[in-house]
Order: C-alpha cells, then sequence, then structure tokens
C-alpha cells in the first residue's frame, strides 16, 4: 500500500464524464476492467488523514458528488466511495475499510443506487483488491490485480477534471437516447422482482449502519426526462419492484429512501446530463442540495 497520496490528482479523466470517463491518459492497462477506480479509492481511503463524517457510496452515477459541496451542506468532511459500476458489494466494502481504519468513526451516508437497488454480484476488481478480500468470503479472489492509481480523484474522492461544454453534453444525450428508449418496451415486459435473499452485502451495509446509529440516505438515480417518460408509459415495472423491496427493507431496518428519478422535483435540468444516464455536476449540486435537506438530520454533523 502506498504511504501517501496526493492532496490533488492531475486533470486526467475524459471530459465526457460517463461510466468509462477516462482519457487515454490513464495508466491502467486494459485488462484492469474498472480502469483502476476500486485500486484508486480504496488507497485514498486509507490515506485520508481522519475519518469523513459522510462516507457518499454507489457507481459512476455518484462520482458527480462533490465532496467539498457535500462538507459544506452538512458540516464535516466527506469521501466519495462511488467507483465504475459499482453495487452493493462495493459500498460494503468501502463501509468496511471506513470502521477499519477508524473505529471509533459513526458517520453519515449518502448511498446512490438504480432503480435495481442491490444485487450480491462482485467485480473482479473488487474481488482482487486484497484490503477488500476479507469482507467478501468467498467471493473474494486469489488472483492479481493489474490496476493501478488512475490519478483521477481528489483525496476525498472527488473527480478532477472539467467537463464537457453544453453543446458537447447535448451531443452525447442525442446519440444515446435512441437505443435506451427502444429498449424500454421489450424491458417492460419482463418479470422484475428483487429477491432479498440476493441482496445480503446490502442489507449487511444497512445494519452495520444501524448498529453505528446511522440513519443511510438511500437515492434513486435520476433520469433522463424523455425515459422515464417512457418508462411510465409502459408502467414502470422497476419501479415497481424498488419499491416492493424497500418496503421490506424498512420493516427491518432504518434508512431514508429519496426517489429523485424525476429531475424536476429537484430542480435539475435536462441540459445538464453529461449523458442519457449520467448528470453532471452542476445538477448533482442541485441534487444534494435537495437530498440533504429533505434527508431530517441524517446527513447532518451534530
Amino acid at each position: 500500500m502506498r504511504t501517501a497520496l496526493g492532496l490533488a490528482f492531475a486533470l486526467l479523466l475524459a471530459a465526457s464524464g460517463t461510466a468509462s470517463a477516462f482519457s487515454l491518459s490513464n495508466p491502467n492497462p486494459p485488462s484492469c476492467g474498472d480502469h483502476g477506480d476500486r485500486f484508486t479509492k480504496i488507497q485514498l481511503l486509507e490515506n485520508v488523514p481522519q475519518a469523513p463524517h459522510v462516507l457518499i457510496l454507489g457507481s459512476s452515477r455518484a462520482r458527480p458528488a462533490m465532496p467539498p459541496l457535500v462538507a459544506s451542506l452538512t458540516g464535516g468532511l466527506a469521501f466519495n466511495a462511488g467507483v465504475h459500476e459499482g453495487n452493493a458489494s462495493d459500498e460494503y466494502v468501502f463501509q468496511q475499510l471506513l470502521a477499519q481504519r477508524f473505529p471509533s468513526a459513526r458517520p453519515a451516508y449518502l448511498i446512490f443506487v438504480d432503480v435495481g437497488i442491490a444485487i450480491d454480484s462482485v467485480n473482479p476488481e473488487l474481488a482482487d483488491q486484497p484490503l477488500a478480500r476479507p469482507f467478501l468470503g468467498a467471493d473474494a479472489s486469489s488472483k492479481t490485480s493489474t490496476c493501478i492509481d488512475n490519478h483521477g480523484y481528489t483525496a476525498w474522492g472527488g473527480l478532477t477534471a472539467s467537463e464537457p461544454n453544453k453543446a458537447q453534453r447535448i451531443a452525447k444525450v442525442a446519440a444515446g437516447l435512441p437505443a435506451v428508449l427502444a429498449g424500454i418496451p421489450a424491458d417492460a415486459k419482463r418479470g422484475h422482482h428483487i429477491d432479498p435473499a440476493r441482496t445480503t452485502y446490502f442489507q449487511k451495509l444497512l445494519a452495520f449502519a444501524n448498529a453505528q446509529g446511522a440513519t443511510p440516505v438511500v437515492v434513486l438515480n435520476p433520469i433522463y426526462p424523455k425515459v422515464l417518460a417512457e418508462r411510465m408509459k409502459y408502467g414502470y415495472p422497476e419501479l415497481k419492484a424498488a419499491n416492493i423491496y424497500l418496503a421490506w427493507l424498512h420493516a427491518r431496518y432504518k434508512f431514508i429512501a429519496l426517489n429523485c428519478q424525476n429531475i424536476h422535483k429537484w430542480g435539475g435540468l435536462a441540459t445538464d446530463f453529461a449523458n442519457v444516464s449520467h448528470i453532471d455536476r452542476a445538477n448533482m449540486n442541485r441534487l444534494v442540495k435537495y437530498v440533504v435537506a429533505n434527508s431530517g438530520n441524517a446527513l447532518l454533523k451534530h
């Protein structure tokens, strides 16, 4: 493990801001399937000088949440542990790594999830990380990861690259929108059900947070307006399944769930999507302000 990391990294993220938002300068080899995200953020968390008050969790859609803004709104330091294609196993591992590093820490949790919410799959790059293995049980791997530091984040996990301009963002949305819309009718015909038995990592995360006295805030990620409208047109069975699962969780764990899929609910703009699946930092700033304001004291430092 490295003994130190700089407080700021070079601007090496690609301007696209997408799930594969790293430039050709990213030093990771093709064999590193997550662009070095998990390796980098695990090292960052291992080197922060003090425990963050807010641990931000999720996939690439969580990455635009900037730690300084979250800190200013909540009154305590924030670390963004969102990673490429992150899921519940990543979230649980980062939670446990923080607890291991700072046993007395009692963080708040801000968790961004897609409508599927939680599955038990483990990304190979997480399974290959030595620091993560103790928390993965049989899902851990004995392989050696080829990933290295991707130089894409600040010391607190915030993105460092500049973002595409408005015209570039609109073009990216327009390029991806037709395929997404075309797949909705067929997807709506499939059965959608979240089996609690296959969400053990997410449940362990909630249980551990509750035992610490925390009430996690779970945010359903924003959806591009035309995509959301089309999903609603076809009945949106994925959301119905999510609501059933959330009700099941609420009977067992304490958390706050905020459905932020409709950007108009929190003042989002359709022009501030980095692509059809990801909001940019301007939209995320609006979203974070809404979430903090509508989470009671769950995210505030007391």
